[in-house]
């Protein structure tokens, strides 16, 4: 991926390096100074951070004023415009506990919306050059005080794509290793909550082959600012 970015990159003052979350590439033949960057982004990946070390190294890369943003998606939230909709949301939640055993504390800190993710005032000792004050935490389609339309102009899907896109998930590949002989068949995980969708469907007069989801995903966005003085 790195080595197709820079393939492609024409414009001189993009480059494309390799570091780690608690790096930031601080450790690179051409270091990125202390206290040059405006904004440091990561976008479901936080929760597989060392968040301490994570959070140390954010107070020396970024410039004062600077904001780290950290932003993931969770759970699909099927939409209501959908045939038996309740019925379908109820399959797909249903997967969590398929594969619970399979779960990591990460995958469980990026399903709860990084509610208990560290931040620097609740770490031991505190990275004090952070602003408590103006933090900001964002949420989409968790509730009536949420924003919605996490992932703007998302067109139906069907099930094909559900099945890829939900057998991309860190504890469905853990299910499968420990199940080789399901991967592929009727008896895999995620097969199996696609038949239970297109029988919710079926029943509700879906056209068989012509079933498709429409939904979108819970989010979150927080937003942690260092310090100006």
């Amino acid at each position: 991926m790195i080595s197709t970015a820079r393939s492609i990159t024409t414009l001189g003052n993009v480059k494309f390096e390799v570091s780690s979350a608690e790096s930031l590439g601080s450790e690179l033949a051409n270091p990125i100074p202390d206290g040059s960057v405006d904004v440091i982004t990561g976008a479901t990946c936080a929760h597989w951070f060392d968040m301490p070390r994570f959070w140390e190294q954010a107070a020396k890369t970024l410039r004062p004023g600077g904001t780290v943003a950290l932003w993931t998606a969770a759970s699909v939230r099927v939409d209501p415009s959908m045939p038996a909709h309740e019925a379908v949301q109820e399959v797909i939640d249903d997967l969590d506990n398929l594969v619970e055993d399979y779960m990591l504390p990460g995958n469980l800190m990026g399903r709860d919306l990084y509610r208990g993710l560290p931040l620097p005032w609740t770490l031991d000792p505190p990275v004090s050059t952070f602003d408590q004050d103006s933090f900001v935490r964002k949420e989409w389609c968790t509730g009536p005080d949420s924003e919605t339309m996490f992932f703007e102009h998302s067109p139906p899907v069907n099930l094909d794509m559900v099945e890829m896109v939900l057998g991309t998930a860190s504890p469905v590949t853990r299910w499968r290793e420990a199940h080789p002989e399901a991967v592929g068949t009727e008896n895999d995980v995620v097969r199996q909550i696609r038949r239970r969708i297109e029988k919710i469907l079926g029943d509700a007069g879906v056209e068989k082959g012509k079933e498709m989801l429409t939904g979108d995903m819970t989010g979150v966005l927080l937003l942690v600012r260092k310090r100006s003085d």
